[in-house]
């Protein structure tokens, strides 16, 4: 988009030409969810793709014992959050009894859902560490109700997770393991950063949300990134596309979001052609129901917002319904294809800078995919031991 009136010129053409004879809506579906296997590609395209899935690719986590459950486990969890304490609460259990550790901070824990499962089911020792006064409320009131051990409770804590914060830093410490279930942002490093000054025994951490890392000191914080002499930096589109997700898509989904992208990506045309306005322009979620509509309707929904006036609805229409528009918004949505590749790539150079910053502070670091990626695309966790 940023290209544009040239937006593919950083993607290779012949790629770009190739993946543009590819029609067939099941083939499509197929590389929106980088699954490859059953297209015809050249050998070349294919080199690529295997090649970038392969670096993509992490240990999977040692399977232990299920979890113990009962018909109380996940109430009122969500799908998504039963699938991610099923995969990890074993695995926590067993680093907790192999390491004889005494306690586990969970660092944004929200209402608890984690921290109440591993302490009902496996009777660990738990601290809740959360900033929002309204999740640490209805987490108590949850486990008032849901306790099996009245002398061993989760413990809330309403703290800033920083390494300046002392309070903080007082439940942390030798013994203890520092968990983080998808903490946002550069929550992870503040959480990295406080478990080796206080020389906490255990950390697992799972990253969530890159591009609200505040500014460049975020990335590249270990000694050997620090070195390179072409280490990447990456911008807040790199860090969005590194936390993109995977979800599963079905022909009906895979409509609607050609629908929306259709639109999205006629409308910053638009902007820029008739109004001089380049680059992106911050939308926000709209109606289903808008894009039933034609794009004019939807076009005025976005005039409306960002408080431009717009164009006759009948141009509008023309704007969207030129053949030779939709040919190069299909272009690009072919070279966005591509580009996805790239997601998990960036997502595992940032993650791999954390394991060597922990390694260089005193742990043993890996990486390791702990849930379904469809379920959970966010699913990459850096697991560290103390020396």
């Amino acid at each position: 988009m940023l290209d544009y009136p040239a937006p593919t010129v950083a993607y290779p053409a012949h790629w770009v030409e190739e993946l543009m004879q590819i029609k067939n809506k099941e083939d499509l579906i197929a590389l929106e969810k980088k699954d490859y296997s059953k297209l015809s590609l050249s050998s070349e395209l294919r080199e690529f793709f295997s090649r970038s899935e392969a670096l993509g690719n992490f240990e999977t986590a040692p399977k232990f014992t299920p979890m113990p459950e009962s018909a109380w486990t996940f109430l009122y969890v969500i799908p998504k959050k039963q699938h991610e304490i099923r995969s990890l609460a074993p695995f926590i259990h067993h680093i907790y009894e192999t390491q004889k550790l005494s306690a586990v901070v969970d660092i944004g824990g929200g209402i608890g859902a984690l921290a109440q499962t591993l302490n009902n089911q496996y009777q660990l020792r738990m601290h809740s560490v959360d900033m929002d006064p309204v999740l640490q409320a209805t987490g108590k009131e949850r486990h008032r109700k849901n306790a099996r051990d009245r002398q061993n409770m989760v413990e809330y804590h309403e703290h800033r997770v920083a390494l300046e914060n002392e309070e903080f830093r007082k439940l942390l410490g030798p013994g203890k393991m520092s968990l983080g279930l998808h903490t946002c942002g550069d929550l992870s490093l503040h959480q990295m950063l406080s478990s080796v000054a206080t020389n906490t025994g255990s950390l697992i951490n799972f990253g969530c949300c890159y591009q609200r890392l505040e500014d460049v000191l975020t990335q590249n914080v270990s000694s050997y990134a620090q070195a390179l002499p072409t280490k990447i930096i990456q911008n807040k589109f790199a860090l969005t596309l590194a936390a993109r997700a995977h979800r599963k898509t079905d022909e009906k989904d895979f409509d609607f979001k050609l629908k929306v992208k259709y639109f999205r990506y006629a409308f910053h045309l638009l902007l820029s052609d008739k109004y001089g306005r380049n680059g992106m322009a911050t939308l926000g979620n709209s109606s289903k129901k808008l894009y039933d509509s034609p794009f004019s309707v939807y076009a005025l929904e976005q005039f409306r917002r960002l408080g431009i006036t717009p164009l006759p609805a009948e141009e509008l229409d023309a704007y969207y319904n030129d053949f030779d528009r939709k040919e190069l918004i299909r272009e690009m949505l072919t070279a966005g294809f591509i580009r996805n590749v790239f997601g998990r790539l960036l997502e595992a150079y940032i993650l791999l800078d954390r394991a060597i910053f922990m390694d260089e502070s005193g742990y043993d670091s890996q990486i390791m995919s702990f849930f379904d990626e469809e379920v959970s695309p966010r699913n990459l966790g850096l697991v560290c031991q103390l020396r």
